[in-house]
């Protein structure tokens, strides 16, 4: 099959529930590349998890009142029925809290402690006294030391994305109690020598990142003229990835040091074969993720591959994402603000999410997220271009010709030019991960096969007595038909799905290089069900 693809979607939180930012964020993005390529014959690998370890599970379960594990569980099962409903088409779906996962860390902490590229270095902690034990980064929170935000975390400001370390942190409290009786007291924790590796990560920035999605490039540029910093790679928890050296009995290793590897581990659990992706400097790797997630996948992750100097493959294109707020605010369950997935499908189907989210990613700047345009996308392109046009055709030409296709006699040269020139706009669209500009070139695809039918008029072909011209122009919308289910197949799933058993004969859905006629005259076809409703808000 040629060369092979790696496909990665940031492994979201096992915590809290997920919403349409954690679809948009990384999961939909990736999983329409990952489709585009296997239509177009590609060996692909496609990877996502949940992130089990760290301070937000600790926390989570705190709150629900119930072991650690028993609470990743539970929304470990909420993520696979997410990826279920949202058709996510992952070789696997797993989690960092596997035996294989404590394996590959072990090993690879081991790798760089002898290559001597970790030291052990006293430090100040917040601890709280009224808790009586040390807080971790997602333990504690307090004001930003870089923007003055005031809900910042330990380890990172959600506001401005700096990170720091927690002693960094103003007005300390503790998340758990909210204490504000923080002490700092002496630890002693592993740090990863970052400093030691920074010429080699430079080199490789200045190759890879202007490759990137300009969102991601600009953070990884940041970070590379603030320089490296040397990272604490352990905490002082109980949950998490045990850490392998004496003395560190009752210390996890730090969940960023633990989760990007995960993508490793959910990959060996997925096939025997995982180091012909991994430890193939031919394989293409690309990485889909928001913007808060660009530091750890830019540095933390890629400087770790670099520094074991042992042929890991690092990323080739790394897709980061904006912020997708809702109706003019942040979301977060906690105010009830905006669409989260356990309810979704309440309001409309999986391929309705897909196409909106798509049209409306956050590419370049935060985008806010409305569900009058949510119902308009739906209503215009899905149940306007595409839906009716499949459902006046096929009943057409029931009517008048029986259901077989009719007979045609030809591709129409200006017809096959004008959708030649959007396929190709397609093509690249999705080459290059630019989902707003796929959804733009998918939608003129629509538009020309409308603007056809209109401009043909069949229906008065029909009532003229001209058969011939009628069924030439009929058949030929079914050949548009049959290209609707393979263009549309990455975004919108089971619409194509559906389409494509509208024909009694076997079409698949391989991408097309160019418009081409695959319908037989006299094939059978079924009349389908409406594709898709549209989609009526209640106005209150």
């Amino acid at each position: 099959m040629g060369k092979k693809y790696l496909i990665t979607s940031a492994l979201p939180y096992i915590n809290g529930e997920l919403h349409i930012g954690h679809l948009v964020g990384c999961w939909l993005s990736s999983d329409v590349y990952a489709r585009f390529c296997r239509a177009m014959g590609r060996d692909v690998l496609y990877i996502g998890g949940a992130d089990e370890h760290g301070t937000p599970a600790l926390v989570g379960a705190m709150k629900e009142n119930m072991p650690v594990l028993e609470y990743t569980n539970k929304y470990y099962e909420k993520h696979l029925r997410a990826v279920h409903d949202f058709n996510l088409s992952f070789d696997l779906y797993g989690r960092t809290h596997t035996e294989l996962q404590e394996k590959l860390i072990h090993d690879l902490f081991t790798r760089l402690d002898e290559q001597g590229l970790i030291e052990e270095r006293e430090t100040v902690q917040p601890f709280s006294v009224d808790d009586d034990m040390f807080l971790a980064d997602r333990q504690i929170e307090g004001t930003c030391p870089k923007c003055g935000y005031e809900k910042a975390r330990g380890d990172q400001c959600d506001n401005c994305s700096a990170t720091y370390e927690a002693d960094e942190l103003l007005n300390p409290r503790s998340a758990i109690s909210g204490s504000t009786n923080i002490e700092m007291r002496k630890t002693k924790n592993l740090f990863f020598l970052a400093s030691k590796i920074e010429d080699v990560w430079r080199k490789w920035l200045s190759q890879h990142a202007p490759k990137w999605s300009k969102t991601a490039s600009a953070i990884a540029m940041g970070w590379a003229n603030e320089g490296l910093r040397d990272t604490s790679i352990t905490r002082d928890l109980k949950w998490g990835i045990p850490v392998n050296k004496p003395g560190y009995e009752n210390k996890v290793f730090y969940v960023w040091f633990d989760a990007p590897w995960g993508y490793v581990s959910i990959s060996q659990a997925a096939t025997k074969d995982w180091e012909s992706w991994w430890k193939n400097p031919d394989c293409f790797y690309a990485q889909f993720m928001g913007k808060d997630n660009v530091k750890f996948h830019s540095v933390f992750f890629p400087e770790q591959q670099l520094a074991m100097n042992d042929n890991w493959k690092t990323v080739d294109l790394l897709k980061a994402v904006n912020f997708l707020n809702f109706e003019g605010g942040k979301v977060a369950k906690s105010t009830g603000n905006g669409i989260f997935l356990d309810n979704a499908l309440d309001i409309a189907p999986s391929d309705c999410w897909r196409y909106v989210l798509m049209a409306s990613a956050p590419e370049t700047d935060d985008t806010d997220f409305t569900m009058t345009r949510f119902a308009e996308i739906v209503n215009k392109d899905l149940n306007g271009l595409l839906g009716n046009f499949v459902s006046r055709v096929c009943k057409l030409s029931q009517k008048n010709f029986g259901d077989v296709v009719p007979d045609g006699n030809g591709i129409d040269s200006k017809l096959a030019s004008q959708i030649n020139e959007k396929i190709n706009d397609l093509t690249n669209a999705l080459e290059k991960c630019e989902f707003r500009k796929s959804i733009v070139a998918l939608r003129d695809i629509y538009g020309i096969a409308n603007e056809y039918m209109t401009e043909k008029e069949p229906w008065a072909l029909v009532k003229n007595g001209d058969m011939v011209g009628a069924a030439t122009v009929l058949n030929e919308c079914f050949q548009l038909i049959d290209l609707f289910a393979r263009v549309s197949a990455p975004i919108i799933p089971d619409a194509a799905a559906k389409i494509q058993k509208i024909f009694a004969g076997e079409h698949d859905l391989s991408w097309p290089r160019e418009y081409e006629h695959r319908i037989a005259n006299g094939e059978k076809f079924t009349v389908p069900e409406n594709l898709f409703n549209r989609i009526e808000l209640d106005k209150e």
